[in-house]
């Protein structure tokens, strides 16, 4: 090969234009993001239940997802707002301002992903590079029990706006088995 230089070039254009095509995934903002408007929530039961991030109304969601086992008023201290708390099992969704502000998943019932991909409790965590190709399981230590745990963190961005800390979707993972044993927001 006469123009090994072009040949890498190329291969490396292909690569990181493979990232631009998953759908949620943001270059464009100061750090790679997942943009919370590709964000939908799926039950796990049904294929044709899902609620998208941009429906964001109260209403639309218990219409996708109706019969609760709570409905409940839940204060939100930083706020000082009432929101609205819904409960599925385990799985809580906050609604502020009756807008889906955050969820916690605490098992397989729900699946968060873009349109395409998805993931839920149960899965490895390596199915999170469908969602958010460069994310990184870190592994941190719990001082009170002294045990190791899998964290990634995907840091949200919202029309080129970067929500780092408070709003990123954090996923916990079994360090042994790489399982993902927690999803929220």
């Amino acid at each position: 090969m006469k123009h090994p230089l072009i040949f890498i070039v190329l291969i490396f254009f292909f690569h990181a234009t493979s990232f631009c095509q998953v759908q949620g995934y943001n270059e464009d903002t100061s750090i790679l993001t997942f943009d919370i408007n590709n964000l939908i929530i799926k039950s796990s039961d049904s294929v044709h239940k899902e609620f998208s991030v941009l429906k964001t109304t109260l209403s639309a969601f218990l219409e996708e997802f109706p019969s609760p086992d709570k409905n409940e008023d839940y204060y939100y201290e930083i706020d000082e707002k009432m929101a609205r708390l819904i409960t599925y099992t385990n799985n809580e969704f906050y609604f502020l301002d009756a807008q889906l502000d955050a969820f916690h998943l605490k098992d397989s019932r729900f699946s968060i992903g873009n349109g395409k991909y998805f993931i839920k409790l149960g899965d490895h965590h390596t199915a999170v590079s469908k969602l958010f190709p460069p994310y990184e399981l870190k592994i941190e230590i719990d001082y009170g029990t002294k045990e190791e745990y899998g964290v990634i963190r995907i840091t949200t961005s919202e029309e080129g706006s970067v929500y780092e800390d408070e709003d990123s979707i954090i996923i916990l993972v079994e360090v042994k088995s790489g399982i993902i044993t927690e999803i929220y927001k």
